[in-house]
């Protein structure tokens, strides 16, 4: 499926604080800077990265983290153990803010698919990719597509 990572990172990755990471310093996608994450443990180190940073790239970020920034009043939302920072971006959401509120904190990856295609996370989601995760799980059970079954019914 191209650049989505869809697999779960190493539970055991090595010291976070020498993890170097492609920050922007501006919303380009010029070369990047090198910067560490300062503290691991503190979702406020963790920064929007450039377009071209790739998803293997991104830091690893704890879940516990991604539930304490919860109460931080950032908005982080996890699709595809991938996660956004949509704090800023949560007035601009044309769904409205309602919608990427219920998710604070977890993930919400069929839901997004359902709603939204590869255009649409090229476009407004790699500007919004602070990390990577595992384990934290959609509170909501996936129904099943129902593809095709016009035909069950006879011709329109």
């Amino acid at each position: 499926m191209g650049w989505i990572n869809r697999g779960s990172r190493p539970e055991n990755r090595e010291n976070n604080l020498s993890t170097t990471v492609n920050y922007c310093k501006e919303d380009t996608d010029a070369s990047p800077t090198v910067s560490f994450v300062e503290d691991p443990s503190d979702p406020r180190s963790y920064q929007k990265t450039c377009k071209n940073t790739k998803n293997e790239d991104l830091p690893y970020i704890e879940p516990s983290v991604i539930i304490a920034a919860r109460d931080t009043g950032l908005l982080w939302l996890v699709i595809d153990n991938i996660v956004y920072d949509c704090t800023e971006f949560v007035h601009d959401h044309p769904g409205g803010s309602q919608v990427l509120e219920s998710f604070r904190s977890s993930n919400c990856s069929w839901q997004f698919w359902r709603f939204h295609g590869m255009k649409d996370m090229i476009e407004f989601g790699l500007p919004l990719r602070i990390g990577c995760t595992s384990g934290i799980q959609n509170k909501f059970k996936e129904p099943p597509w129902f593809v095709g079954l016009r035909k069950l019914w006879g011709p329109e």
